[in-house]
């Protein structure tokens, strides 16, 4: 008589969270000779582009806490540091391979909504279904100028 596997529950309980931990909210960067240039969280870097990835690493701090589990609290403490870093593109050179009217027409749009984003949160009364509103569109107007101007074009959609 064979006796039942231990394995088949074990492999039952693992499934969803390995698929949790395959969805996290982003996507993984494909395998490319640009693969070095991938960040912490998976995202590829903008060559050069400082002002890109700092506006980045603040909006990745805000954004996957909210996003994740709806903790807000990252956001309100961070969204002026969020703002200056969305300024501080606004202001820079925008290097060749992504210098195109729409790139720049966004960036500088980030830069206000981000503005906008940090008054909401500097507001006691704002709800955290409007903060979070306003992160969101701010990450959704975000990822098309992150995505096009990955090293080499690389889009992670």
């Amino acid at each position: 008589m064979r006796r039942p596997s231990l394995l088949l529950p074990l492999v039952l309980l693992a499934a969803p969270a390995a698929a949790r931990a395959q969805h996290t909210g982003h996507h993984p960067a494909p395998a490319t000779a640009d693969s070095a240039k991938v960040t912490k969280d998976g995202h590829h870097a903008a060559a050069g582009w400082k002002e890109m990835d700092a506006f980045h690493t603040q909006l990745a701090a805000t954004w996957h806490p909210a996003s994740r589990s709806d903790d807000l609290k990252p956001l309100r403490a961070r969204a002026g540091a969020l703002a200056d870093a969305a300024r501080a593109w606004a202001a820079a050179a925008v290097p060749k391979a992504c210098d195109t009217p729409a790139t720049r027409t966004t960036i500088a749009a980030l830069a206000t909504d981000a503005r906008a984003l940090a008054d909401l949160a500097a507001k006691p009364a704002t709800t955290d279904a409007q903060l979070k509103a306003s992160l969101k569109a701010l990450h959704d107007r975000f990822e098309p100028v992150e995505h096009g101007c990955a090293p080499g074009g690389a889009k992670h959609h």
